[in-house]
């Protein structure tokens, strides 16, 4: 059996902790639960230009858009493409994106699924479609 060694405050987020393992491995506990909603309560609205579907999550502060359509990452491939944005421009979010880039493509639902939840979890809103 494998103790922890310490409690860490995971990548800065206030929201969540984690216990590190000898093994190294990293264990995230969030606080604020999962989102009520999931990928498969979302309506999906297609688009023209590109064509595709897209949806819109509010979190008051921050929106978090949703889409699969011929130019996005995965899209072709039957995927998602994420972004985040705020006060109408899109921004990094860490937890979501990367630092340097404002896009995650090639999610599964699931994957979708997870970020919807760590988006409620930073922010401490359920969010609502737009």
């Amino acid at each position: 059996m494998t103790l922890p060694t310490e409690v860490v405050d995971v990548r800065g987020n206030p929201f969540c902790i984690g216990l590190l393992y000898f093994t190294g491995l990293v264990i995230v506990f969030y606080e604020q639960g999962e989102s009520k909603m999931k990928f498969e309560d979302l309506e999906m609205l297609e688009t023209d230009m590109p064509n595709g579907v897209q949806a819109i999550l509010d979190f008051k502060d921050y929106e978090l858009s949703i889409v699969k359509n011929d130019v996005s990452y995965g899209g072709k491939q039957g995927l998602y493409e994420i972004a985040v944005f705020k006060n109408a421009g899109m921004v990094e979010l860490p937890g979501i994106t990367q630092e340097g880039d404002s896009v995650k493509g090639f999610l599964s639902p699931e994957e979708v699924n997870g970020i919807i939840t760590k988006m409620k979890t930073i922010t401490g809103v359920e969010p609502v479609q737009i």
